[in-house]
């Protein structure tokens, strides 16, 4: 068994033709989806990057890791094993098939990156594709991508691991890309200018109302870092958001070059046919949704529902949608039987495998899916349904929260729900609408809380929460600068108040 799995950071899959997109951003991966299956429920179970690819190595929650940020104690996997010694109910991935016979490769520079080096420990070879960590491109990836491949294409039983950093903003060498696109007959449907005007007056960064963060926005070389597509300082007009979603998308279409580049490697090596192919992402990318641009901040579809689309000799039945709602980390499981390696009966994740062979798979009754940077929030999803319970705002009033009626009780001005089915950018909260539902789900979510403190590895408490205490979601973000340059540009004193109190928010523990 042979293995190439393709990790695009930022995607979200509604940008992709092969999921339903208008615009011609993704032909070489729509080819492949064409030959495979592709989910279209698919979430990453813990966001952003770290928490997300802390999740897929270890086949599990990011509660029972600890791995639930980007920073402080909640970056550090909890490592349940001692010496030498695999954990033994819960070991990591790669480092398991590893074990079983398997050469497990990664190209990418997010260990480094992001200290993660449980994630590029765990593979046999770890390959940093550029020592310019800050400046690192998608040639450089592909590069060393098509190096490997060339030495262990023909080998057996092997696993390579390509991940690219190129739809996360800032958007560089993207204009001839642009004006390609802009061939097409695509308008924006969302958000209009009525939305825009709802969102304004929302604090925070990566908003409408103030893009950059308050350290940057006065920097004279603020628009020279992001290159050929500056990110404006404002969305005013839907015009504004059409120059930021052409940027995402035609880093998309560069992309997609280099993934079309990696399967004709394969073919030069004359086993194409015989290699299992895997895209998918760690996250995807708010453009407009809850209020936030071009940003993971919040739990939600837009950062949590993620591309899982696989083709090769292991789908029975080619060019299919699977609507059962599954983790991303899912995948780590499905890989076990198709490397005849079993799966470890400490992870969370289960095998998908009877979905690529065209048997009924059942998916999961709901899901819930944490997140924790800008804000610490986690979300619930069930059918149509998302509801999503803030532990710490940060330094964000989301319109769609705070131009709701409170609820009672403990989580009054920290709930969202959403029907994605009549409302699909989420625009009106129906908390207080809808209380069987919201209490439905408000259970679903204590529910599995509790479980999973009864089976942490992070000492019987909640890791999410925890950082909300310790820490605040305060990334990238000084409240106190943020408050300061509202008061300088004569902002509104709503705005400045809600800034000036998440220091002290309540947290929920």
């Amino acid at each position: 068994m042979r293995v190439l799995l393709i990790d695009i950071d930022s995607l979200r899959p509604d940008h992709l033709g092969c999921y339903g997109y208008d615009r011609p951003t993704s032909p070489g991966i729509d080819t492949l989806a064409a030959e495979g299956v592709r989910f279209t429920r698919a979430y990453a179970s813990d966001t952003p990057c770290l928490p997300s690819r802390t999740a897929l190595a270890a086949g599990r929650f990011g509660a029972r890791t600890g791995v639930v940020t980007h920073f402080g104690d909640g970056q550090w996997y909890d490592y349940n094993a001692s010496g030498h010694d695999a954990a033994p109910n819960a070991p990591l991935a790669f480092r398991h098939l590893s074990r079983h016979g398997v050469r497990t490769a990664t190209v990418s520079s997010f260990g480094s990156h992001h200290s993660a080096y449980h994630f590029s420990g765990s593979f046999t070879d770890a390959i940093q594709p550029t020592t310019r960590k800050d400046d690192e491109t998608a040639v450089d990836v592909t590069r060393e991508a098509t190096a490997w491949l060339n030495r262990h294409a023909t080998d057996d039983d092997w696993l390579l691991h390509v991940q690219y950093w190129g739809v996360h903003h800032p958007y560089h060498d993207v204009a001839d890309d642009v004006e390609t696109l802009r061939d097409g007959d695509w308008t924006l449907d969302w958000p209009d200018g009525d939305a825009l005007a709802a969102q304004r007056g929302m604090t925070g960064p990566r908003s409408a109302d103030l893009w950059p963060t308050p350290d940057v926005v006065d920097d004279p070389d603020y628009e020279a870092q992001y290159g050929d597509w500056p990110i404006l300082d404002r969305f005013e007009t839907p015009t504004d958001v059409v120059h930021l979603v052409d940027g995402y998308d035609a880093s998309i279409r560069r992309i997609d070059r280099h993934v079309k580049r990696l399967l004709a490697a394969l073919d030069e090596a004359g086993v194409r046919d015989e290699v299992t192919i895997i895209v998918t992402a760690d996250h995807g990318e708010a453009l407009g949704e809850h209020g936030l641009y071009a940003e993971h901040g919040l739990a939600h579809p837009p950062t949590q529902r993620v591309p899982l689309i696989v083709a090769g000799p292991i789908v029975t039945d080619p060019d299919r949608t699977i609507d059962a709602q599954v983790y991303q980390f899912d995948l780590t499981a499905t890989l076990c039987p198709l490397f005849d390696a079993p799966v470890p009966d400490g992870w969370d994740a289960r095998p998908l495998t009877d979905a690529l062979r065209d048997r009924s798979v059942d998916g999961r009754n709901a899901l819930v899916c944490g997140h924790g940077i800008f804000t610490f929030s986690r979300a619930v999803y069930e059918d149509d349904w998302a509801y999503i319970r803030l532990l710490h705002p940060g330094v964000f009033s989301h319109p769609e929260l705070f131009n709701a009626p409170d609820t009672e009780g403990p989580a009054a001005g920290l709930e969202l729900l959403h029907d994605r089915q009549a409302d699909p950018h989420m625009t009106e909260n129906l908390v207080a609408d809808r209380p069987e539902v919201a209490d439905r789900l408000r259970g679903r979510l204590a529910d599995w809380r509790d479980e999973m403190l009864a089976t942490t590895d992070a000492g019987g408490t909640d890791p999410l929460a925890r950082m909300a205490v310790e820490s605040g979601p305060f990334y990238y973000v000084d409240p106190e600068e943020l408050a300061a340059y509202y008061r300088r540009t004569d902002r509104s004193e709503r705005q400045v108040r809600t800034v000036e109190r998440a220091r002290s928010f309540p947290t929920d523990r």
